[in-house]
């Protein structure tokens, strides 16, 4: 079978000759550059070219090291990317930037600048403004918002943004679908992967007046948060439509992103997620099934497993990044609970269960299990648990990859 085959077959359901290999097909289930630089020092890859394309310094899976490696999927494009990632389109919008003491590939709008103490400033849009600036400290290896650094302000609750304001559009700039478009037939005519369309649509990850305020306001006034999320589905509706016409015929899934969980739980609480936001994402995978065959894809940091259960019931098809170490996310727990009735994606490489120091044997055990696990009812798509970070020993990508080699084929 075709990398292609392979996963259509697998989206529907059918019987497919080994486990799927999603490492790199899509934002959040990659890796830091550096590692993917260790990555193909293990795979034994000659290809120069290494790009960076999100703020989270994660690497693009060139077809190189998805032959190299055995992979299935490869990630079409993202929202978070300044430049096109494949085929004409792509020609002339990426350019060499040092970094770290490595040479990288970055799109050519995006602009660095490096302080005398080694401070690293980025400007994702190409503006030397710091309010839009990313920051990377000397000793670092992320850029982080220097925002961030200030301590949390109380939200001023009498002057909130108000439904009647927001108006999220309802179309995608044609050029960006276009590129999107051209992208895609490219890959479909140049590879036998299976393409993921990139975080790409309006989602409901949309907080009005900060984090804080919008947690407050789903308690005290459910009406406004009900009209926001009602206004983001139309949107995010309408421009999967523009999505599916665009490249469709080309593309097996989709990505959208929402973090809903930390380590403990769900961070507004179940039964508040419940109450304001499944409606709304019951009605964006539900008319998402009218639209497009293309499976949907759900990014959620952190334990979700209270409200899981509530995201099959809303019709998602596929889960990442499978963040073990959080709490009710271990491997036996998820199949023991939803086995069957979801696909995962990731897990087998958690850094915070096996950080840089771990003997690689607990790391190559710990990934064996956890695929082991996860694939026994064969709906599982091989990954690390987001994106593997820049520091992961390269004897922890060995053992990982050494796992996924030791267990693809032959299932408990």
């Amino acid at each position: 079978m075709t990398s292609r085959e392979r996963m259509r077959a697998f989206y529907l359901g059918e019987k497919i000759d080994r486990i799927p290999n999603g490492l790199g097909g899509c934002e959040t289930a990659g890796m830091h550059v550096l590692a993917y630089n260790n990555l193909k020092k293990l795979l034994g890859v000659a290809d120069p070219v290494t790009r960076m394309y999100t703020f989270m310094t994660n690497a693009v899976f060139e077809p190189t090291v998805l032959a190299a490696m055995g992979g299935d999927t490869i990630v079409l494009n993202s929202r978070m990317c300044g430049s096109p990632l494949w085929g004409e389109q792509a020609t002339g919008r990426w350019k060499n930037q040092d970094l770290w003491g490595q040479t990288f590939q970055v799109p050519s709008a995006w602009d660095f600048h490096r302080d005398p103490d080694g401070t690293m400033w980025w400007w994702p849009g190409g503006r030397r403004n710091q309010e839009y600036a990313l920051k990377c400290p000397p000793t670092g290896i992320y850029f982080d918002w220097p925002a961030q650094d200030k301590p949390a302000e109380l939200p001023d609750m009498d002057n909130q943004p108000s439904p009647d304001d927001y108006n999220p559009s309802h179309e995608l700039p044609s050029e960006y679908l276009r590129e999107m478009e051209d992208a895609a037939r490219w890959l479909y005519e140049n590879t036998d992967y299976s393409i993921t369309v990139g975080e790409s649509i309006q989602d409901l990850q949309h907080h009005p007046g900060g984090m804080q305020a919008w947690w407050m306001r789903m308690a005290v006034e459910p009406q406004a948060c009900h009209a926001f999320l009602h206004k983001a589905t139309d949107a995010a509706l309408a421009q999967l439509k523009g999505v599916h016409q665009a490249v469709g015929k080309y593309a097996d899934a989709m990505i959208i992103a929402d973090d809903m969980g930390d380590c403990r739980g769900v961070t507004c609480g179940p039964d508040l997620w419940r109450d304001i936001y499944k409606p709304h994402y019951k009605r964006l995978w539900q008319e998402w099934k009218t639209i497009t065959p293309m499976k949907s894809i759900l990014h959620s940091c952190g334990s979700i497993v209270d409200i899981l259960d509530d995201y099959i019931d809303c019709g998602l098809d596929v889960y990442n990044p499978i963040q073990r170490s959080a709490r009710g996310m271990d491997s036996e727990n998820l199949m023991a609970k939803f086995g069957g009735r979801i696909i995962f994606y990731g897990g087998a490489l958690d850094a915070v269960i096996t950080p840089p120091g771990t003997p690689d044997e607990v790391v190559y055990n710990e990934a064996r299990k956890t695929i082991s696990t996860l694939a026994a009812g064969g709906r599982y798509i091989f990954a690390g648990t987001h994106n593997i970070p820049g520091d992961t020993p390269i004897g922890h990508l060995r053992a990982m990859m050494q796992a996924y080699e030791d267990v693809r084929i032959t299932r408990p």
